[in-house]
């Protein structure tokens, strides 16, 4: 990937990056300290708050549902606005609701068989282009960062899904190339591992669990080319194309995207 890529971890949070540095196929780099994903800013130790407040943001742009924003609510940092976008449709949000009334709810129901996990997401991803839910989180996401003077953290609660789409749309619509914008979606693999480690664990002493099903937990927290491509099938179908969603269904100044953001 063109970039020389910064790289943060919190104590408990690992897949956070500036996508600052990407170079665009006009030569043109993505400027560092605007534009920063990352996954929920919580259980952040002295350590981790001197990090988040080094970023000297103005924004943080949350894409969970609002009973995960409840749940689990964000560090505090004074005078930074707080925006919770839900890209997921209302039905959607409800089905994980009901999933997160017990404790390992979420979890077991990627468990249900080897593909669930797979198949969920590859839905999940067309569903940002193809609900009014998705387009409405992702127009307001540019709506904000097309302000003037802006240093954004945008996430969701791992980082990578979407997340990595909203860094997708932005790193497309700014220049660069199809092939380094999905290498910085599937990093998160990397980023990711650790964490979905530890998920492994948490459901390996279910009675029920299997090498079988294992291959659907470890989905759930991957990125895959067939997700991404998920949606870019749904916006070449609805829309021509990314770039055609991005001016169309978003209503994106590009011009102006790059007057702020590149130099």
């Amino acid at each position: 990937m063109k970039t020389a890529m910064k790289v943060y971890e919190l104590s408990f949070q690992k897949n956070i990056r500036d996508i600052g540095g990407m170079v665009t196929t006009d030569g043109h780099h993505i400027k560092y300290g605007r534009l920063i994903r990352g996954s929920v800013l919580v259980k952040l130790d002295e350590n981790d708050e001197q990090i988040v407040k080094g970023f000297n943001l103005t924004d943080i742009i949350d894409f969970r549902s609002p009973d995960e924003f409840e749940y689990y609510p964000d560090f505090h940092l004074d005078g930074v606005r707080m925006h919770n976008l839900p890209v997921l449709s209302k039905k959607t949000n409800e089905e994980a609701r009901q999933r997160m009334k017990s404790s390992d709810g979420n979890l077991l129901w990627f468990l249900e068989d080897q593909t669930s996990g797979f198949d969920h997401l590859v839905k999940v991803y067309s569903e940002f282009i193809t609900t009014e839910d998705g387009v409405d989180a992702y127009k307001k996401f540019f709506d904000i960062i097309l302000k003037d003077n802006r240093v954004t953290y945008f996430h969701c609660s791992q980082g990578k899904d979407r997340t990595g789409f909203a860094a997708y749309l932005v790193e497309i619509a700014l220049g660069v190339s199809e092939e380094d914008a999905m290498n910085d979606y599937l990093y998160s693999n990397i980023a990711m591992e650790k964490r979905a480690e530890m998920m492994l664990r948490r459901v390996e002493y279910l009675p029920f669990y299997n090498e079988e099903y294992k291959q659907s937990l470890i989905d759930v927290f991957s990125t895959r080319v067939e997700y991404m491509n998920s949606a870019i099938n749904a916006m070449k179908e609805h829309y021509g194309g990314t770039l055609n969603y991005i001016k169309e269904a978003l209503g994106v100044d590009i011009d102006k995207l790059k007057s702020l953001y590149l130099e």
